[in-house]
């Protein structure tokens, strides 16, 4: 699923709920700017690292966006209070834009929630910056990094990538420059690796 189908899906709805869906949705782009845009669950919805942020679709009474948490709602109880909210989704009204303050502060406490699932019980790693842009990425074993490891800057581009062995670093480690590109190899012990 892709952007274009995200564009077909919201070609289906009236003008006026179409433009204010195309303003959500180009909110969350700006807001979460290396997301993908998918059709999970037959929704528009923004994925970082495969794992869903916030979707959102029109209906014939109402727009909904979904934070893809039963217990996001209660994370925001008081700034969600004056909207209609089942246990997944928060409705807003079909002629009204949803508030930008509200939508960014719902992404980055979306953020924190999926930085805090980490790590799952296989060893998967996955932190991310609080606008979506992937921090950190690895695995652990038995509680100590483990495996191949990577670190991004703020801007998305990689900064450091090395190996872990029961929690000690093993191997080449490499360092990247600020547009991604080696900027030198090293051992652990700093001896540089030429």
């Amino acid at each position: 699923m892709s952007r274009a189908e995200v564009t077909a899906h919201l070609r289906k709805f009236p003008t006026g709920q179409r433009k204010i869906l195309a303003a959500l949705r180009a909110q969350i782009a700006s807001e979460l700017p290396t997301a993908e845009e998918v059709i999970k669950y037959g929704i528009p919805t923004f994925v970082i690292e495969g794992v869903p942020v916030i979707g959102f679709d029109g209906y014939k009474n109402h727009n909904s966006i979904f934070p893809y948490s039963g217990s996001f709602n209660t994370r925001l109880k008081s700034a969600l209070e004056n909207y209609l909210q089942t246990k997944g989704s928060i409705h807003f009204d079909l002629g009204s834009d949803f508030p930008k303050p509200l939508l960014k502060k719902i992404l980055k406490e979306r953020v924190v929630q999926i930085n805090d699932m980490y790590p799952k019980k296989n060893g998967e790693f996955l932190t991310f910056y609080s606008d979506g842009v992937l921090k950190a990425k690895g695995r652990y074993k038995a509680g100590k990094l483990h495996g191949e490891w990577e670190w991004f800057r703020k801007t998305g581009v990689i900064m450091r990538s090395g190996s872990f062995k029961n929690g000690e670093q093993v191997g080449t480690w490499i360092t990247y420059d600020t547009s991604g590109k080696v900027y030198k190899r090293t051992v652990p012990g700093g001896e540089v690796k030429r």
